[in-house]
């Protein structure tokens, strides 16, 4: 049963996730801010020493839950009923509460204990994070479509109980799936519907917290082998929290400008900080608050106490005399819509003159277009002939560079021109016509065929890249760079049998190479051979700390 617990002055009462406080006048003036996401959050506790003198009321802060369960698209999982018998097993594999998949976010209301019972509030402000989002890698189960973010239950277990017991991990493997972590476009469309839905039960006001760009710790100065930053992707969703915010209305916490003003050099990662950074964005928050009139003695109250001073007959006979003159005032405007309408026939004919002058204008629009249109007809010819100029330039340039190659074989010889070619493919590493010039001139030459490997990879031919692999091995069957990388290609063109051989010889012909070891793992935990793959990580381990068993 839910009730209010007796106050008699102002105090507070806090609890593991929230926390109660309230003033000495409108007690019954219920302020609920609700909180739903991760760890940047609980920065919101650190405002209450700046709401509680302007309260007028009793306020609850809560956050409930953890990281894993609030990614956006979790969320709108959990607004629609899913099977119990379904999910059973999940709560008990991973040691999920009950409620995990619950819908608790679009509730008018919630409940908190209040040490002698428990207390109703409504939802007046919501307040979110795109932590999740940004950061968080989803499973779907293969049968029956659900997601589930199971790291609560990988991050708490030992590594050597799980390598002892592998059953719950093949349980895993066998019903899940990873969908990797959220895209920009998904992000944008589940935030839409998420905040739509909560505004469909509740009329509240929503809060979201942004994330620090930048990368605290990281040294990196130079990303040009960096094929995407994580702070490129944190700066793309927050560019479209602004975005959606303009178009949704809702408030954005910036949590990214607070902690760069701050200047702290503590950080352990984007959205885990130090206690002392809680209070500047608590005062993020309360500005926020504060500016909504969250904290305000409610108007309808103030409403109440005005009607109990007037008598009762006064005040029903200046409700007739209001009704009377609200009538008196259609009236009017009846007879105002009258005259507009008359006015209205007199503006029609107006507006037929003015059609008339606008159709004129358009013909000369468009013979002015058509002019236009001819000028630029001229000038197309004109860039054709320069395109024509600019294809014989070529051509003279080829030429020219035939003539280069000749005079760099007949003076410095093969490895003239090999050399030249070299230079030209370290400015140009994905032109794979270098990469076919310079083998016409020394097929067998292992060094460029890799590269030519590598280039079709980075561009994602793999069919193109495992045959350039298996030819170069017909001249260098002993080299152990090229059977790694063609173990790695067939890897990713799924050609698991193969990849698993090519990894076996790379490691023969260099065992000492740790990375080997921890692909060829990596494979086979992917097939489910958890005992052959426990044997590489374990060579991987070795050779990384100098020795190998």
């Amino acid at each position: 049963m839910k009730t209010n617990v007796e106050r008699n002055a102002t105090g507070e009462y806090m609890d593991s996730n929230h926390i109660i406080f309230w003033s000495d006048s409108h007690q019954e003036n219920k302020i609920g801010i609700y909180m739903m996401g991760g760890c940047d959050l609980p920065s919101v506790f650190s405002c209450v020493p700046l709401i509680k003198p302007i309260l007028k009321g009793t306020c609850c802060i809560i956050k409930e839950g953890q990281i894993e369960r609030y990614r956006s698209d979790i969320l709108l999982q959990n607004l629609k009923k899913s099977p119990q018998n379904l999910l059973a097993p999940v709560l008990e594999k991973f040691y999920l509460p009950d409620n995990f998949f619950e819908n608790q976010l679009s509730k008018p209301d919630f409940c908190v204990s209040h040490g002698s019972g428990i207390e109703e509030f409504p939802k007046q402000v919501v307040i979110l994070s795109i932590a999740a989002d940004v950061a968080r890698v989803v499973y779907q189960h293969r049968e029956h479509g659900f997601l589930i973010d199971p790291s609560g239950w990988w991050n708490n277990q030992r590594m050597d109980l799980m390598l002892r017991d592998l059953s719950s991990a093949n349980w895993f493997r066998k019903y899940f799936v990873s969908l990797g972590r959220m895209t920009l476009e998904t992000f944008i469309e589940n935030l839409t519907q998420l905040i739509q839905e909560i505004r469909q039960v509740t009329n509240v006001h929503i809060l979201i917290f942004n994330t620090l760009t930048i990368e605290p710790g990281n040294i990196i100065h130079n990303y040009q082998f960096v094929k995407r930053p994580e702070s490129l992707r944190r700066r793309e969703f927050n560019l479209a929290l602004i975005e959606l915010s303009r178009k949704l209305n809702f408030w954005i916490v910036d949590v990214d400008k607070v902690l760069k003003q701050s200047r702290t050099k503590n950080m352990i990662d984007f959205v885990h900080f130090p206690v002392e950074l809680y209070q500047p964005i608590g005062q993020e928050v309360f500005k926020i608050l504060e500016e909504l009139e969250i904290f305000n003695a409610p108007s309808q109250l103030l409403g109440l106490n005005i009607k109990k001073l007037l008598p009762q007959k006064h005040q029903t006979q200046t409700l007739l005399e209001s009704l009377q003159a609200q009538l008196d005032q259609k009236n009017q405007e009846l007879e105002a819509q009258q005259l507009e309408t008359l006015q209205a026939k007199a503006e029609i004919g107006q507006y037929r003159e003015s059609l008339q002058q606008v159709q004129i204008q358009t013909q000369i629009q468009i013979e002015q277009l058509q002019t236009q249109l001819q000028q630029t007809q001229v000038q197309l010819q004109q860039t054709q002939g320069e395109l024509q100029q600019s294809q014989s330039q070529l051509h003279t340039s080829q030429t020219e560079l035939v003539q280069l190659k000749s005079y760099l074989q007949q003076t410095q010889g093969v490895e003239g021109v090999m050399s030249y070619y070299r230079s030209r493919i370290a400015f140009n590493t994905d032109d794979i016509q270098l990469y076919h010039q310079a083998l016409e001139v020394i097929p067998d030459d292992a060094q460029i065929h890799l590269q030519l490997g590598n280039a079709l990879v980075r561009q994602n031919r793999f069919s193109d890249a495992i045959a350039t692999y298996q030819t170069a091995l017909q001249f260098h069957p002993n080299n152990f760079e090229i059977h790694l990388e063609l173990a790695k290609a067939l890897e990713k063109d799924q050609k698991s049998d193969e990849a698993i051989a090519s990894y076996q010889r790379a490691i023969e012909l260099n065992p000492d190479y740790s990375w080997s070891h921890k692909y060829l793992g990596d494979i086979l935990a992917e097939r489910g051979q958890i005992n052959e793959a426990s044997v590489c990580y374990r060579r991987f381990c070795n050779c990384k700390r100098g020795f190998l068993n």
